[in-house]
């Protein structure tokens, strides 16, 4: 990391470069100006992750410099030196995003302080930095909501936000990013749970009261809220799960001819996710839909084959399979024979069988 003192007094910026410890801080380089001017030029420059400027320089005092770099540069750590008579110019600039003040006279008693405080500004940039990436980084919104859910913890994410909240200075800006993570939040929750009629209430109910919220304290309350919802509803085990499988193996041997059968069909039938039906019917059978699905259908196309008036294309389309020869290679991979070698074996065995002695 860098740093940068700026200062008038060469005095106060070649004791706090020297006296203070800046590789124990972890910063690489500590830059130096002499006015503000020139702390404006070297910002832009260098981008150094900390400043400490002086109140009163010539040219670009310590306020006109920091209303500058506001306009300019975001992720950066600012703190002022000002001395006692100096304290309402540093209310301003506290009201302008800056982090903390050093008061005069720089002494060897005061490294300390200095030096706590400047760990604690840079603690908070890291994390600052950290949320504004997660803010316009959408996979970073969809990755915390998934670690949250996965772990049930709301707490843990509803804390996230409530320090992303914070460091907002306009409410518009919370506004949107709360409502960008709700979104992500309804939509994996939905995902996630069997109970998918109860998030889209919770999340019809949610978005319009969400609307109507002024404070920031309201907005955070509110998405905390939210997230022990869904937190909630994601712990909920289905209680039917059992039920739910034999359902699916029901409805397999019931509809197998039906060309289109698959996970997407059954899970719209039983309302469920895909993802949740499929998961939930290999956790208990130990096998795929699709692999069950196959085993019924050459099943039956192994009884249809044993009446030798069924042609091969005939029995591939009743038991859902309208190419042949895709039939033909499952049956083949299951059974070590083709069709037509089976229906001839078939026929063979019961003419066989019904020759007079």
């Amino acid at each position: 990391m860098k740093a940068l003192i700026a200062d008038d007094d060469v005095f106060v910026r070649k004791c706090m470069i020297q006296m203070l410890p800046w590789q124990e801080l972890e910063f690489s380089q500590v830059l130096e100006a002499e006015n503000g001017a020139v702390a404006l030029k070297i910002t832009l420059e260098e981008k150094p992750d900390l400043i400490i400027t002086d109140v009163k320089m010539p040219m670009l005092n310590g306020l006109e410099l920091v209303e500058k770099l506001r306009d300019s540069v975001v992720d950066i750590c600012v703190i002022v030196l000002s001395e006692h008579s100096d304290f309402a110019f540093v209310q301003n600039a506290l009201k302008l995003g800056v982090q903390d003040y050093i008061l005069k006279p720089i002494t060897r008693e005061r490294l300390t302080e200095i030096c706590d405080k400047i760990r604690q500004c840079m603690a908070e940039l890291e994390k600052k930095r950290y949320y504004t990436s997660l803010k316009a980084d959408h996979g970073g919104i969809q990755k915390l909501v998934h670690d949250m859910l996965e772990s049930a913890d709301a707490q843990s994410c509803a804390s996230t936000f409530e320090y992303m909240a914070l460091h907002q200075i306009f409410i518009e800006d919370l506004k949107h990013f709360g409502m960008m993570f709700l979104y992500e939040l309804f939509e994996q929750t939905r995902e996630v749970t069997y109970q998918k009629a109860e998030v889209e209430r919770l999340r019809r109910t949610a978005m319009a009261s969400y609307a109507e919220l002024k404070k920031v304290t309201d907005v955070i309350w509110f998405v905390n809220q939210q997230c022990e919802r869904c937190a909630a509803l994601c712990a909920k085990k289905a209680p039917q799960t059992v039920n739910y499988v034999e359902q699916i193996s029901d409805y397999i041997e019931k509809n197998y001819d039906d060309p289109d059968l698959s996970v997407a069909t059954i899970s719209e039938w039983l309302h469920l996710s895909p993802v949740y039906t499929g998961a939930l019917y290999k956790q208990h059978q130990g096998k795929s839909i699709i692999a069950s699905i196959h085993e019924v259908r050459m099943r039956h196309a192994q009884q249809l084959l044993q009446d030798g008036s069924n042609n091969v294309a005939s029995v591939s389309k009743r038991v859902g399979y309208m190419t042949p020869d895709y039939f033909s290679r499952l049956f083949s991979t299951t059974f070590g024979m083709s069709p037509s070698q089976y229906r001839s074996m078939m026929i063979l065995n019961r003419e066989e069988g019904s020759s007079p002695v």
